[in-house]
């Protein structure tokens, strides 16, 4: 099964070094590919139909040859549906251009994002999804099996829990080729496990090959936390998917930690021990270990107990990788803080002045009124 780094959430963009660092450690896991498509990339998504300047370009050339010297596929994504459920006059001749440039800049592989897009979800906007994807597919420098779709619908949930009576996915399988891998990101957006259930269901549709599009260990829609607990709850489908993309951080560091735990069965000591984390971390690991661990309230002498390793993490560790964390860690024991003094009803405490600090001004009223 084919395994990737998939670089599409939102937020942040790596700059130069940042990827190369990410794609080298791919190289020592011996991973399969790497798929571009950052939604904070300007030409990717929001004028996809602008070809590259030339500083783009060359980041795109240096994504290119650090991929080919770790033996990884660079996949290049475009995002062409925000804006239109319609063509216009130059849109396939825009879509072509933008490809082809692509092409030229050392890509063979390519992927059509038609992800978190507002246009209702119904037969027409897959219509037309079809177009764009059957256009692209005849373009004569790109080979139909190594084309990737994202659709609208990319989960269960989206599918309001019945794939095989959705509109805008019958539709879609109706007229796409069947070399044409789909990208899925399983029953939700961020998925606790992804069980044979939902993909059986999928590939009573498609017959073709389905790629897990992982947001297991992104933080996009969380950002004041991270993830990086063990990889788990997919193993059901390893014999029903061609492959998984891991979506993650965008955080050069943190990402080689959840591509490890991805590709290896390493334990939380190993982990703190591989990155050079000091062994305080294993004390509050399990509030960042995964978005689906729910904890029962914690008592004043836990608390304590938690707020003793704030020195170790926040003041004495310095590294790279204590630099991606710290704003974590420190809105972390800014909340313990917090529930420290809700729980010892603290009379000098002022909730209103706390929170008037610490958020913005929409989110002030709203949790002062509960």
């Amino acid at each position: 099964m084919l395994k990737g780094y998939i670089e599409g959430y939102y937020g942040r963009l790596f700059s130069k070094d940042e990827r190369a660092r990410v794609i080298n450690h791919m190289g020592k896991l011996k991973m399969d590919f790497y798929l571009y498509g950052p939604k904070e990339d300007l030409y990717h998504r929001i004028e996809w139909g602008k070809t590259y300047p030339p500083a783009e370009q060359t980041t795109l050339i240096n994504l290119v040859d650090q991929c080919k010297k770790n033996k990884i596929k660079p996949i290049f994504a475009i995002s062409p549906g925000l804006r239109s459920s319609k063509l216009s006059k130059n849109f396939l001749k825009s879509l072509a251009s933008k490809l082809k440039q692509a092409h030229q800049l050392g890509f063979k592989d390519f992927a059509i994002f038609f992800d978190d897009i507002e246009h209702e979800k119904d037969k027409e906007l897959a219509k037309f999804h079809l177009t764009i994807i059957n256009s692209v597919s005849s373009f004569d420098f790109i080979k139909k099996n190594s084309l990737m779709v994202c659709p609208t619908v990319y989960c269960k949930s989206f599918a309001k829990g019945n794939i095989q009576k959705n509109e805008y996915l019958n539709a879609l399988a109706e007229d796409i080729d069947p070399s044409i891998s789909i990208l899925w990101t399983g029953d939700e957006v961020v998925s606790q496990s992804i069980p044979q259930k939902g993909i059986k269901e999928l590939k009573s549709l498609f017959s073709n090959p389905i790629i897990i599009w992982d947001n297991y260990y992104a933080n996009d829609y969380c950002p004041s936390r991270f993830y990086i607990g063990s990889y788990k709850g997919r193993k059901s489908v390893v014999n029903l998917t061609k492959g998984i993309g891991i979506n993650p951080t965008g955080m050069p560091y943190t990402d080689m930690i959840c591509l490890s735990r991805f590709m290896k069965e390493e334990t939380d000591k190993q982990i703190l021990n591989n990155f050079d984390i000091p062994s305080d971390f294993i004390k509050i690991f399990p509030f960042f270990s995964d978005p689906f661990r729910s904890f029962s309230s914690l008592k004043l002498r836990e608390i304590e107990k938690l707020q003793k390793t704030q020195y170790k993490l926040c003041i004495e560790w310095k590294s790279d990788l204590q630099l991606e964390w710290a704003p974590f860690l420190w809105q972390f024991y800014s909340d313990l803080l917090l529930l420290k003094k809700l729980k010892k009803g603290d009379t000098k405490f002022n909730l209103e002045e706390w929170v008037k600090r610490r958020y913005s001004e929409p989110l002030k009223e709203t949790i002062l009124r509960h």
